[in-house]
């Protein structure tokens, strides 16, 4: 079960993580302009707006094994294909693929919560979370060593999430035809409000305007940004495996609330930072904030969630992700350096509200 859990986490990171330092090579290959390479990330991630709550709900009704098996399979043969696809047929397969990677991580949690109960659960969360995190810093590093060689073999690597699939045929779950139904409560309702906040400010001010303050203030190449994001995500990875030990010391709002303190005094430091060991330290502080954050939301919403609605409830907050990463760079663009300061005080503003939550 661990290894379905934790490869399913992993296949669904995979999709943008390992093709974004091939994206070069892959526009020299095909002759493409700058939009179309971008329609590739596009493609993929679409879908999951539309489709997460869908693959949910079918995983309620249905099983969660066969909804999961089936995606894992269609992610990782319509990935795969892709390496001998021209453009068109790309992006098709790439939508294909988008479907199928729509809900994997959700599912992963999903099945944590149908499987581990009490401080068991916390910890499974905190250690898929780390899973993620450490799988996206080492995407990128595996998806550059494959594109030097060829550009296409980055695509081939999705054949991977293949195994995974066949083995999330023999999960073992039932559907709730009957029994279905959906309840947004009000902790429900604040994780999927959250989620989003923390995802608009992950990808607007973090992975937009940290390299470009990089690169403007203290002059850092692609090579040493992309180091000091990495060890961003190592240390989320730390702390996230640590989540047991916060929730059962404080409990998940209050866990929540710590980690957007950290959210709020990183985005304040950056920007006002003097040298480049002091925006690297401001960074690590963000990555405390995510591997408290995340999984600590992720329990929330398994704690609040009944066994026949859980996997709808998942999806959809991941659809509440989606939409926080597709508007987060828009608003951030429009703000421009200030925003800095405007997600700190969000931030700030959320630590002491989640804190009141936890005093309840």
């Amino acid at each position: 079960m661990k290894a379905v859990i934790f490869g399913s986490t992993l296949a669904g990171i995979m999709g943008v993580a390992i093709l974004s330092p091939a994206f070069p090579e892959v526009q020299r290959a095909l002759n493409l302009n700058d939009f179309q390479v971008g329609m590739l990330i596009t493609a993929f991630t679409l879908p999951g707006i539309f489709f997460a709550p869908l693959m949910g709900y079918l995983a309620d009704r249905y099983g969660r094994g066969i909804v999961l098996s089936t995606s894992l399979i269609v992610f990782s043969l319509s990935g795969f294909a892709c390496a001998f696809a021209d453009y068109d047929t790309m992006l098709m397969l790439r939508f294909i693929q988008g479907i199928g990677g729509s809900a994997l991580t959700s599912l992963a949690v999903t099945l944590i919560g149908d499987h581990f109960e009490g401080f068991e659960r916390v910890k499974m969360l905190g250690y898929n979370a780390s899973v993620l995190s450490i799988g996206l810093a080492f995407y990128p590093l595996l998806g550059g060593i494959l594109a030097e060689i060829d550009w296409r073999l980055p695509f081939t690597a999705f054949v991977s999430a293949l195994p995974i699939g066949l083995m999330a045929i023999r999960v073992k779950s039932r559907g709730y035809r009957k029994k279905f139904r959906l309840k947004l409560n009000r902790d429900v309702a604040i994780a999927f409000a959250l989620g989003c906040a923390v995802f608009t400010i992950t990808y607007g001010v973090f992975y937009l305007y940290v390299p470009i303050t990089l690169e403007e203030r203290f002059k850092v190449g692609p090579i040493l940004r992309g180091l000091i994001q990495s060890s961003t995500l190592i240390f989320t990875a730390l702390i996230a495996s640590k989540l047991g030990t916060f929730v059962s010391k404080f409990g998940t709002y209050r866990t929540i609330s710590f980690g957007f303190l950290g959210y709020g005094l990183s985005l304040l430091l950056i920007p006002l930072s003097p040298d480049l060991p002091t925006v690297t330290i401001s960074t690590v502080i963000y990555g405390f904030g995510h591997g408290t954050v995340l999984p600590a939301l992720q329990n929330l919403l398994v704690e609040k969630t009944s066994l026949e609605s859980r996997a709808t409830v998942i999806t959809t907050y991941n659809s509440m992700i989606r939409i926080g990463q597709t508007i987060g760079p828009i608003l951030v663009s429009l703000i421009g350096f200030n925003s800095y300061f405007f997600a700190s005080l969000t931030s700030l503003m959320l630590f002491v509200i989640t804190f009141r939550f936890g005093g309840r």
